[in-house]
């Protein structure tokens, strides 16, 4: 048994309050395991005894209301708070009475199909408890059904260990809260001061929490009065009482192997011929069992029960758990689950994780046992013996039967409703005037709090408002859909609705349809769909379209199409075909992939939607789906969409890679390559899984591992831009690479991608009149909410459009307020992702641009190839790689003598033109505050920091740290970015530095974002190599915070050195890692230089070339007025 809860269960039921295990539903599918037949809950009458404030009543009564519900309570204050939450909910199926539970029954009351009576049988006197048993056994109905919950000896000795401990300490109190404040008091000896070697102490420990609620919730009296008995001796009073035990309620505590081998052979020898209550006795005495949940029927049904549960009826009943995944914290083989009410479960079980996602998208539903047998018969490793697969089936739900992960009933569940009965809020949600707690229909108590916001939409879908209505009408600062979705998010994952599987399906499916997709409902809505499917034991959709012969041609046309990777004229061909043919699954494919690869997956979402209509059960659809979700950062219904993939298609390696895309987009980088090397084993040549595994291992900062899976990538597909532009960039981080090195990869991408583009290059005819107006043009992905427009916005917004007249080759998907201000900038706007390569060149070459100019590298969403055209006369790159791209049709770096010293031509693809000072200009950004004192004058000790990616993080920078670390054995160290947002990133880059004897408590790492406060905690930053940081470096400085940086491989290992030349502090370069060491150390030593630093540091920059705005224009323009120049003078 893994659960110590069912021997200390009273944990969980709580008087009065609501739980699963002694609800109507539970009671009448674990009687069924013990052959026992019991009434139909829609229609059943019930009697609750000891209901307390009532809200145990609520959720039956709601859910089924054409049943009836009685509930008895000697407290007349119980009674009318009882009275008043039935009346704000308007439930007229409850009926309540004031009775002592051990006078005579009200003579108004019938008999009941169900008489449920908790937290009182153990506090009567024995002769109160006898008759309570004898009259409520008179009142079941011919099908009845009794439950009473009781403590039981030997483990119930504990409580009066802690019952002779509280009235000891109590005992010279007068008043009942007296003894409460001192009972409370004895039990801290339970709960904080038992002995490790007390032998009770695990059953001390578990009871103590029954008495501390006892406490909370009765009287302290009351809670005294605990009377126990041996099972045995219930057992014998039930007999007495005409009665006839049935089992537990939770009946797996009744079987001894699910206490382990040992216990269920002693247990068989020793109980061998005893009559059933015998042998649970013996099971008590080896179990130490202290709390049972009885049912009991007449004793006239005796020859209906069957000696123990048969399990092998777990087949018939329906199942539904609460499980949502987690992000796996870095644990890349394990699954880890939680529940509404924060139960857990981690798992690396296979089949496990399958039938929790079943679960999971049925939940709050409920699923069959065969529906949930085919689940399991789709898992790979699955037996195909029928026996075999029932068995492990078995194993598994009473694996979550045991942790209470899962709920089972007898037919549907309170939430499997009639197709046609509408979606709507728990009344309990938004009920004026109601004061219980707020629960669910499987009689969870939840905590759960929500906003005005949040209970404002909660009444608007209670008046079946729709959702695009709901998110026109929601006043918020973030999308408003976001704000819909968490709301139907916490509905779903706390069960808090009531209306069809259908309903819930068809709001969410309108509300896409309205909105476009752009709704954040997808992940729902995939679920809904899942949810409505789990009885289709095959992945197939039916019979193939049939097309008719002309639509057929247009189709192969089409297929064509999409092969020649022409994706505008695919768009305009699907299109046309889906109007012909709007059932036709592979012409909406293209259609929505086709966009994609325009860079328009918003666009690609309904077509995607529609692939989801057409065959729900295709992988396809969710793989397509997942990418474009992807694209979008719409990351987590991205996620939802990859498992559905790979759910209806384990074996399908596209599905797979389409899932560790959306994980890394996420960064879940242990799950992402977990998911890729999946796919890898399904097809070692999948191109995507192993491009794809290269960024990833980019993503998570494991270099070297990236370098070799990059190398294996481009090995293995030469012509994949996507491999080697990986390749490019990782050899930039290459800790041990030299540049020479590094500089071979980019000579294989200018042979492989850009070479033979040259044949089309054609002669410019540009007017060579130098006194003209130039036409200059920036290619970039970036005009947008980006960290690279702290450096291009100032040149932009200083160009002399007197001079120039400039363009925006604008690769956007979408356009934000960024972008609106961006456009002032610019004489010529083009956006340029609807554009094939030879199409914006073509379009470039007819716009006559004199200078063309890359901002963005090797990065995403680049137009290299376009450059490799050769479009323009002149051609440069400048600012967002930092780096050559390897393109020698570019004929210029942007550049400086740090980032580009003489002697280093080699190094480039292109011509270094180095500007004076700096190769950068900065403008701030609003909101970053002043830089405030020196935190190590405040703290005694010096904070040194970085706010780099994990892929900076390589071996020489944590050695070099260590050592700063070590020689300063009182400084501490943060390290924050993206990067380490997920805690395995935190605890690996803790573990490294534990390796060089740096204690955790000296490193501060994490993910903050704005990272201005985090930057004035700050008295010294450091800078990685050989790749430096970028734009953190100067927002270090304008925060007073000096760096120290390490020249190293031109041009992107001295970024940090041209900004600290362009603001006039060269002495805070290193040459070598023993200086860097040594500068960082002297910076420390010297706390009056440092603050006289921080307090002028913001100045220094304000005066520097670096925050020279206009002169920064100046020298740009007059490098493009000779670089065109050169040209014209070189042309025949």
């Amino acid at each position: 048994m893994s659960n110590s809860a069912y021997t200390q269960r009273q944990a969980q039921t709580e008087p009065g309050q609501p739980a699963p295990s002694l609800s109507p539903g539970h009671l009448r599918a674990t009687a069924h395991l013990y052959g026992v037949a019991t009434a139909p809950l829609d229609s059943a009458k019930v009697l609750v005894i000891g209901c307390e404030t009532g809200i145990s009543l609520l959720p039956y009564a709601l859910a089924y209301p054409n049943a009836q519900v009685v509930g008895l309570d000697s407290n007349p204050q119980n009674i009318e708070a009882a009275t008043a939450s039935a009346k704000a909910l308007r439930l007229e199926n409850i009926t309540l009475h004031l009775a002592e539970p051990g006078e005579t029954l009200p003579a108004c009351l019938e008999t009941f199909d169900y008489i449920i009576v908790s937290g009182v049988y153990s506090y009567l006197p024995a002769e109160a408890a006898n008759a309570l048993m004898e009259r409520c056994g008179r009142a079941l109905s011919a099908m009845g059904l009794l439950y009473i919950d009781h403590h039981v000896y030997p483990g119930a000795k504990t409580l009066e260990v802690m019952r002779d401990a509280m009235l000891l300490h109590t005992h010279a109190a007068h008043t009942d809260e007296e003894v409460k404040t001192g009972a409370q008091a004895a039990l801290t000896l339970f709960t904080e001061g038992l002995a490790a070697e007390n032998p009770l102490a695990q059953a001390l420990s578990a009871n103590a929490a029954c008495f501390q609620r006892g406490l909370a919730s009765s009287s302290a009296f009351r809670t005294f009065a605990c009377s126990p008995v041996y099972f045995v001796e219930f057992a014998n009073k039930a007999v007495e009482a005409g009665l006839s035990y049935v089992g537990d309620a939770m009946p797996l505590s009744e079987v001894p192997l699910e206490f382990g081998q040992k216990v269920s052979l002693s247990h068989s020898l020793l109980a061998l011929g005893q009559t059933k209550a015998v042998r649970q006795q013996y099971l008590d005495f080896a179990t130490g069992r202290s709390f049972r949940q009885s049912l009991l029927v007449s004793e006239t049904r005796a020859q209906e029960i069957r000696s123990a549960p048969d399990l092998e009826r777990l087949a018939d009943l329906r199942w539904a758990s609460g499980l949502i995944r987690l992000s796996t914290d870095g644990k890349d083989d394990i699954a880890s689950y939680v529940t509404n009410t924060g139960r857990g479960l981690s798992t690396t079980d296979k089949s496990m994780i399958a039938l929790l996602g079943m679960l999971a998208h049925a939940w709050p539903g409920t699923v069959s046992y065969q529906a949930l047998l085919g689940t399991l018969a789709r898992e790979p490793e699955s037996s195909k013996d029928d026996v075999e697969l029932r068995r492990a089936l078995d194993s598994r739900l009473k694996s979550l039967l045991q942790a209470e992960l899962a709920h089972y009933s007898l037919g549907c569940g309170p939430y499997d409703r009639p197709e046609n009965e509408p979606f709507r809020p728990l009344p309990n949600l938004t009920a004026p005037g109601l004061s219980a707690p707020l629960f669910n229909l499987w009689h969870e108590t939840l905590n759960l709090v929500f906003n005005e916001q949040q209970l404002d939409i909660l009444r608007q879908l209670t008046d079946e408002q729709s959702l695009q209505r709901i998110a026109d009408e929601t006043d918020t600062s973030c999308p408003s859909t976001y704000t819909v979705t968490a709301v139907l998010s916490l509905i779903k994952r706390y069960a808090l609705h009531q209306g069809s599987a259908q309903s819930w399906r068809k709001l969410l499916e309108d509300g896409l349809t309205a909105s476009q997709g752009r709704g954040h409902y997808t992940g729902l809505y995939i679920s809904a769909r899942a949810r409505l499917d789990l009885d289709a034991h095959s992945p197939s959709d039916g019979a193939p379209f049939v097309l008719s012969p002309a639509i057929l041609k247009q189709a192969q046309r089409l297929n064509q199409t999409m092969l020649r990777q022409s994706y505008g004229e695919a768009e305009a061909q699907a299109r046309a075909l889906v109007k012909l043919a709007p059932r036709f699954f592979d012409a909406w494919e293209a259609l929505a992939i086709a966009l994609c690869n325009m860079h328009r997956p918003e666009e690609g979402l309904p077509p995607t939607l529609r692939m989801l209509d057409i065959a729900p059960l295709n992988a396809q659809g969710y793989i397509v789906l997942a990418t474009c979700l992807a694209q979008l950062q719409r990351t987590s219904e991205a996620i939802t969409a990859g498992r559905r993939a790979v759910e209806l298609a384990s074996d399908n390696p596209h599905a797979h890679s389409a899932l560790a895309d959306a994980l890394n987009a996420e960064r879940r980088y242990n799950e992402a390559k977990t998911a890729c090397l999946n796919a890898l084993a399904l097809d070692a040549g999948h191109e995507k899984a192993r491009t794809n595994l290269a960024k990833i291992l980019i993503d998570s900062g494991d270099v070297q591992n990236a370098i070799v899976a990059a190398r294996d990538a481009v090995a293995r597909a030469p012509k994949s831009l996507t491999a080697s532009t990986n390749l490019l960039f990782v050899m930039n981080y290459a800790p041990t690479a030299t540049a020479e090195e590094v500089v071979e990869v980019y000579q294989d991408y200018e042979q492989n991608h850009c070479a033979p583009l040259r044949s089309s290059w054609r002669p410019h005819k540009n007017s060579r009149d130098l006194r003209r107006k130039l036409r200059i043009a920036y290619v970039s992905p970036d005009f947008r909410q980006h960290s690279g427009n702290h450096f291009i916005e100032p040149l932009l917004a200083h160009h002399d459009r007197t001079a120039f007249e400039v363009t925006a080759y604008a690769e956007l998907v979408a356009e934000e307020d960024t972008t609106k201000r961006f456009k002032n900038y610019f004489d010529r706007w083009v956006p340029t992702a609807v554009m094939n390569d030879q199409q914006l060149a073509d379009r470039i070459r007819a716009d006559g641009i004199d200078i063309l100019i890359d901002l963005a590298g090797h990065t995403a969403g680049n137009r290299l190839a376009v450059f490799a055209r050769k479009p323009a006369p002149v051609s440069l790159t400048w600012l967002g790689f930092g780096c050559t791209t390897g393109v020698s049709a570019i004929d210029y770096i942007m550049s400086d003598r740090a980032m580009a010293p003489e002697g280093s031509e080699s190094l480039f693809a292109e011509k270094p033109w180095r500007l004076a000072d700096t190769n950068f200009v900065y403008r701030p950004g609003p909101g970053m505050g002043d830089a405030g004192p020196a935190p190590a004058l405040a703290n005694g000790y010096v904070t040194l920091g970085t706010l780099t990616r994990a892929i900076r993080m390589n071996d020489r920078v944590v050695g070099v740290w260590s050592e700063i670390l070590r020689r300063l054995p009182q400084a501490k160290l943060i390290v924050d970015s993206n990067s380490y947002r997920d805690k395995s990133m935190r605890d690996a880059l803790q573990a490294r530095f534990a390796t060089q004897g740096i204690q955790p408590d000296r490193l501060l790492i994490g993910c903050h974002s704005p990272p201005w406060d985090l930057l004035r905690s700050m008295d010294i930053g450091l800078d990685c190599f050989p790749h430096n940081s970028g734009v953190t470096l100067v927002e270090t400085l304008y925060m007073g915070v000096p760096y120290v940086t390490l020249a190293d491989r031109p041009s992107v290992g001295r970024i940090g050195s041209s900004v600290l030349q362009g603001i006039g502090h060269p002495e805070w370069i290193a040459q070598t890692e023993l200086e860097y060491v040594e500068k960082v150390v002297a910076l420390a030593n010297d706390l009056p230089a440092l603050a006289r630093i921080r307090a002028g540091l913001r100045d220094d920059m304000r005066a520097s070339p670096l925050m020279d705005e206009a002169g920064h224009a100046r020298k740009f323009e007059s490098a493009l007025r000779e670089m065109f120049k050169q040209w014209c003078e070189n042309q025949p």
